[in-house]
């Protein structure tokens, strides 16, 4: 038998598939590593496990057939089982009727004791009134505030897609008064990698950037990591679909369900219909099926 190389994701992988395509058993061959797969940083150059299966020798003779299983051996047929005759019926006898007893007459109530005089009360200890604990009101950000998140965002995506071994990145930052947040625009001859598959790396890295900026600011700083326009063409469908709810709950007076998607879009409709004096939005559902509902706004 030649030697047989296959890959998988795995070692073990490549092993069943090349036995499997090959129509032979583990015990027939060797199994040699060739390279040990890899599964890259975010799927970025993962490499596959590669292995060689060579004939496992047995000496001089042909490789040896598993034994078979000796068979069990036989049972005398059993004898049929005699039954007895079931027995006479019991005649029936009932039960004799319970008399409950007559309860014994209650004594007569006793006069209840006086109630004692009660002490007067100890004066209370003068106690300072309570702070009212309450959270800072919403600010937008300063324009110089603006600039300095938008010049770390930078820096920092910068550095993360270094490390990644994205080629060659330029990235260009800018405030987006509207969500209050920095909108980072990645261009790279890489950048394909960067979308992913619908845009899960992208959402990664946004997520890691988010996460990091936020680590010792006064307020979270959320950031937006945009290749190749997705995220804008992404949101310019999301809003679309919500403009066109929007003027079917305003023909008709009934509430519309979205498709589920994800907290940043459903954060960029309700931004943007705050301010309808016809419809509301609201968000319900659980995890990965939160959707938005847009309803008529109560006049």
């Amino acid at each position: 038998m030649k030697p047989i190389e296959n890959e998988g994701r795995t070692v073990a992988e490549a092993v069943e598939a090349a036995l499997s395509q090959n129509g032979l058993r583990r015990e027939q061959v060797e199994v040699t590593v060739l390279e040990e797969g890899s599964s890259g940083f975010m799927g970025i150059g993962a490499k596959p496990a590669r292995v060689r299966l060579t004939e496992k020798r047995w000496g001089d003779g042909p490789v040896p057939a598993p034994a078979k299983p000796a068979a069990p051996p036989s049972r005398p047929p059993r004898a049929p089982v005699q039954r007895s005759a079931p027995p006479p019926p019991r005649p029936f006898i009932p039960a004799p009727t319970y008399v409950p007893p007559k309860p014994a007459p209650k004594p007569a109530p006793k006069a209840a004791p006086a109630p004692a005089p009660k002490p007067a009360p100890a004066r209370a200890e003068s106690r300072p009134p309570r702070r009212s604990e309450s959270r800072p009101e919403y600010r937008p950000a300063t324009p110089a505030e603006a600039a300095a998140a938008c010049e770390k965002a930078s820096a920092l995506v910068t550095e993360l897609l270094t490390l990644m071994t994205i080629a060659a990145p330029t990235v260009t930052a800018s405030w987006d008064a509207d969500m209050e947040r920095v909108k980072l625009a990645v261009e790279s001859q890489d950048a394909s990698l960067l979308v992913g598959r619908d845009g899960r790396v992208l959402e990664s890295l946004q997520f890691l950037a988010t996460l990091m900026m936020s680590r010792g600011a006064e307020a979270p700083v959320a950031v937006q990591v945009d290749a190749l326009s997705y995220w804008e063409k992404r949101e310019t469908a999301i809003l679309d679909q919500a403009r066109s709810a929007a003027e079917r709950v305003k023909a008709d007076g009934r509430p519309v369900r979205l498709e589920p998607m994800d907290a940043a879009m459903r954060r960029l409709i309700h931004r943007t219909f705050a301010a309808s004096p016809d419809v509301t939005t609201a968000s319900e559902g659980e995890g990965p099926w939160r959707k938005i509902v847009v309803r008529p706004r109560q006049k």
